[in-house]
């Protein structure tokens, strides 16, 4: 069940990369939605539009353009936005986003040639967490995030497709490099991810956790790439859903206690520990 549960997570993320990315170079819908992932505006050829420029440049969309006559395209803008962050939360993030997907193949590459790992601890934490919440409010105000966003300087030219040059290419040199060292290192501080994550209490998937089953091991924690030791520490609540969790199911998928995590939709456990998940991911 572990093995195949991480095959379908990759062969979502590989779908959706290839359908975000490339789409509309053998698509060309007549309508398209904005899903909350950061799938940059300046790939001209997709599917999908990423909702970061329309939440980062909300005043262009909702004051500076005649509401009344482009009322149904801004409804199926924000409308197709918010009910996907309602239905699925992080799950995007986990599952869907193009530049998450480029930096687990990123962390994978590094694995690959044994390169060392660049670990933060709680103390680090929290001074990303000042760094994600100081961009969600330049993201959010619309101070020009663009100019330093550096999925700008990843994605489009992948497609093949130039965008002019600022300082946010220092930007994406920067959270590039640290990503094939750090597990989803942008994770950490993506605006989008923290937009995502203060709805995060509505949304219906949840991590869920068995107290009496827990052994206090720690791999839990330890296999987290954002760190949350709540995880690992909480010992009373059966939700322990974090506004940082990108529902990687890592946890889940090395949890050596039978049922003590669980990924759950509304009251329903649809993935659940066990040692044999354990055993096939760790021998």
């Amino acid at each position: 069940m572990n093995r195949f549960s991480s095959k379908i997570r990759w062969m979502i993320m590989i779908g959706s990369f290839i359908l975000l990315v490339f789409g509309g170079r053998f698509i060309t819908p007549s309508v398209k939605m904005a899903l909350p992932v950061f799938n940059c505006p300046y790939n001209l050829d997709t599917v999908v539009e990423g909702s970061c420029l329309y939440i980062t440049e909300w005043s262009d969309y909702l004051i500076g353009s005649n509401i009344l006559s482009d009322l149904g395209r801004l409804f199926l803008i924000y409308g197709s936005t918010f009910i996907a962050i309602l239905a699925l939360g992080k799950l995007w993030c986990g599952f869907v986003c193009p530049f998450g997907f480029i930096q687990e193949v990123l962390y994978k590459i590094r694995a690959f040639f044994g390169l060392k790992v660049i670990t933060f601890n709680q103390k680090h934490k929290s001074y990303f967490k000042v760094v994600k919440y100081g961009l969600l409010a330049i993201f959010i105000i619309g101070l020009g995030f663009c100019e330093i966003c550096p999925v700008r300087f990843v994605i489009p030219p992948l497609n093949g497709v130039a965008t002019n040059l600022s300082i946010g290419i220092v930007a994406s040199v920067i959270v590039v490099t640290m990503a094939l060292f750090s597990e989803r290192f942008f994770c950490r501080i993506c605006p989008m991810g923290a937009f995502i994550g203060l709805f995060h209490k509505i949304t219906p998937w949840r991590i869920k956790k068995d107290c009496t089953s827990c052994t206090a091991c720690g791999i839990c924690y330890e296999v987290c790439p954002m760190d949350i030791k709540e995880i690992y520490t909480e010992r009373e609540n059966e939700d322990v859903t974090d506004s940082d969790c990108i529902f990687c199911n890592k946890c889940i998928d090395n949890c050596p206690e039978k049922e003590a995590l669980s990924l759950a939709v509304g009251p329903v456990k649809v993935y659940k520990a066990s040692r044999k998940n354990y055993y096939n991911n760790n021998l």
